[in-house]
């Protein structure tokens, strides 16, 4: 993948999260959040073990990022 859609991937991700997190919360917390500080929102567990295996935890910011690669990926 070239350096031109990796940069747009995790742009792309970061407002993901961030829409996401805004939906947990009410309107006046989630006007607090945004592209710059939604990482100290996150938990700070990123993986979760099941089975003897190790997964990567949903809405991570990796997880989205592996996603969208699928999805354009799929598309392409």
């Amino acid at each position: 993948m070239n350096k031109k859609k990796t940069k747009r991937i995790q742009a792309q991700a970061s407002v993901i999260l961030v829409d996401w997190l805004r939906s947990l919360l009410n309107e006046e917390e989630g006007l607090k959040i945004n592209t710059k500080n939604y990482l100290k929102f996150m938990p700070t567990q990123t993986h979760f073990m099941a089975e003897r295996t190790m997964y990567l935890n949903a809405y991570h910011p990796k997880w989205i990022k592996n996603k969208i690669k699928k999805t354009v990926s799929f598309v392409a």
